[in-house]
């Protein structure tokens, strides 16, 4: 049997975006708090994946999800145009609207049904202090907290980042209040560097802080781990047992100026990185010596280097300036070969961009250089 088509004009094309909207926005929430996303995240927890893993797997869901929720969306579309039951209609709208409201008031004033409560997935400890990572705690965490003997809990939303933290911080403050356990913000942005007030306070916290503490940003990742890593730099007395989720340079391809090369386990060679990037993957505590072969007499490059030089010393990240220019010769190069091979890993390499004539004569001669 033949379908019959429908026609293609603005009232169809409206109906199959209302349609669309309205079946993604509940879908998806379900598919993260208790559907495929949140199971798998809480098996990989169990069972000890590594992050590179489940994130495997949740791109799969993500894309069976987006395929399942376009054809349930091509099918509900053409069965309200086709359909004469102006009664059914009206109710499968009705309840199309109540499920697009309610996911769209959770997503903008209920974030903190998004996140996994329960995980602590981080701890450092030194004879004065003890520092517990997670992601946000709401009321009965809090009190659990309280009960554990946690002194405090440290803070690191921001109300700049919009919609969830401004409301997630807000019922913090008052949740806190009302269990009665101390509440210290130190805000950061989760995409920029430029964090100054908030890096001295968090090295602030590491030297004088005493009893134990609860830190977390959203979902206890990027912005936790900065802080670990600073905390750590900060206080050698600090024994980290990590199994908090880290981004790693093994789960991309490229960042935003060019490929990211892999020369050896350990060891990368990635472009200048964006401030969001360097973030998320170089100051995490993850890489123990970040290298620039950038030359002062390239374009800008001063400038670069001056602001890098800054950051990685506010940051509490070492840094190693070695120099090169595409003129230089192969034994030049290999000199310097030789002095960042004497560096610790985990290291990333950089120039401004991966994929230039220098890059290409550094990996070659890198990796023939036994």
């Amino acid at each position: 049997m033949i379908k019959k088509p429908i026609k293609i004009n603005i009232n169809n094309t409206v109906l199959f975006l209302f349609t669309g909207l309205s079946l993604f926005f509940p879908l998806g929430l379900l598919t993260l708090t208790v559907g495929p996303v949140r199971m798998v995240s809480d098996f990989a927890e169990k069972e000890n994946w590594t992050e590179s893993n489940e994130n495997l797997i949740q791109k799969i869901i993500l894309v069976l999800f987006i395929i399942f929720t376009l054809f349930l969306t091509i099918k509900l579309t053409r069965f309200l145009v086709l359909n004469e039951n102006k009664n059914l209609k009206y109710f499968i709208f009705a309840m199309l609207g109540i499920g697009l409201f309610t996911s769209a008031f959770i997503f903008s004033f209920k974030p903190e049904m998004l996140i996994n409560i329960d995980g602590v997935s981080h701890v450092n400890k030194s004879a004065k202090a003890e520092f517990h990572f997670g992601s946000y705690p709401d009321e009965e965490k809090l009190e659990e907290l309280k009960e554990q003997g946690y002194s405090g809990v440290i803070s690191l939303l921001n109300d700049l980042v919009i919609p969830a933290e401004p409301i997630l911080m807000e019922k913090e403050v008052i949740n806190a209040k009302k269990v009665g356990i101390q509440l210290i913000s130190v805000p950061m942005l989760p995409w920029i560097v430029e964090n100054d007030a908030s890096v001295l306070k968090i090295k602030e916290i590491a030297r004088n802080f005493k009893g134990k503490y609860y830190i977390h940003c959203y979902l206890g990742k990027d912005r936790a781990n900065v802080f670990r890593n600073i905390i750590e730099n900060e206080n050698k007395n600090l024994i980290a047992q990590s199994t908090l989720g880290v981004r790693r340079l093994d789960e991309i391809k490229r960042f935003e100026r060019g490929t990211i090369i892999k020369l050896k386990q350990n060891v990368y060679i990635i472009p200048y990185p964006t401030d969001e990037e360097l973030f998320s993957f170089i100051l995490n505590g993850n890489t123990k010596n970040v290298v620039s072969i950038l030359s002062s007499k390239s374009k800008d490059g001063k400038t670069r280097l001056e602001k890098e030089s800054r950051i990685m010393k506010q940051y509490n990240q070492n840094f190693v300036h070695i120099p090169l220019l595409e003129t230089d010769t192969d034994e030049t190069i290999l000199k310097s070969i030789e002095k960042i091979k004497k560096l610790q890993e985990p290291m990333v390499i950089h120039s401004f961009t991966s994929d230039s004539k220098l890059i290409k004569r550094f990996v070659n001669l890198y990796q023939s250089n036994k």
